[in-house]
């Protein structure tokens, strides 16, 4: 029973941090704040959460994890692992483009060097647990691919207004620039990944999306 009660309050505390952050970026959200917003102390909070970092890797986890267990798994799984590669990308980058709040959450991550480490290691062992991070390449391509792609990807998104680039644009153009870069593959593979990813993403429901990223530190576990 204390477990229970233990969990229920971590997802409220959850929720009202992710809630906070939607409103107002991760540095304008401080302990006090979480507590007064979860209607607890701040010592009770800190009993959970110590330090800021700690919930916000958590919430890191649990939004990318989120959306890695809502990909449409039986379509997803017959498709292209570079077409998977690009859904994924372009599904959080259009999460971020769609909604204001999340889009302050993801872009206060990607300039963190702290939090984006989470973020990358969560995308990692995502790659390793669905077979697909050997399908891309050597451990060494895969490792300073991501990286290179990543960094122009994250670059790219900040401009996206600017660039008049949509969520799909900055997905293709990253895959292509691993794929090429280091793959050396060819336009026949290279289009056909592109092509396979954009029928892949043409069929998300993003209202379903949102419906669960909203609830989704409200769920029983």
């Amino acid at each position: 029973m204390a477990r229970q009660k233990n969990m229920k309050r971590r997802r409220a505390i959850l929720c009202s941090t992710f809630a906070l952050l939607r409103e107002k970026g991760i540095k304008n959200v401080s302990l006090k704040m979480i507590a007064e917003r979860s209607h607890i102390s701040k010592s009770l909070l800190q009993s959970y959460y110590p330090h800021k970092n700690k919930l916000i890797t958590e919430i890191i986890i649990g939004f990318k994890t989120t959306i890695l267990r809502n990909l449409p798994q039986a379509s997803f799984y017959s498709i292209n692992e570079f077409a998977k590669v690009k859904a994924f990308i372009y599904l959080i980058l259009q999460i971020g483009m769609t909604d204001k709040g999340i889009s302050q959450v993801l872009e206060s991550i990607l300039k963190d060097r702290n939090n984006k480490t989470v973020w990358d290691n969560i995308l990692d062992d995502w790659l390793v647990a669905n077979k697909i991070k050997d399908k891309l390449g050597t451990n060494e391509q895969v490792q300073v691919g991501l990286s290179f792609v990543v960094s122009g990807g994250t670059n790219l998104y900040f401009k996206r207004k600017e660039l008049n680039l949509s969520a799909e644009d900055i997905a293709n153009i990253m895959v292509k620039s691993f794929m090429t870069t280091f793959l050396n593959s060819s336009d026949q593979e290279i289009n056909e990944a592109i092509t396979e990813g954009h029928d892949m993403i043409v069929r998300f429901d993003m209202n379903k999306v949102f419906k669960i990223i909203n609830s989704m530190f409200l769920e029983e576990e």
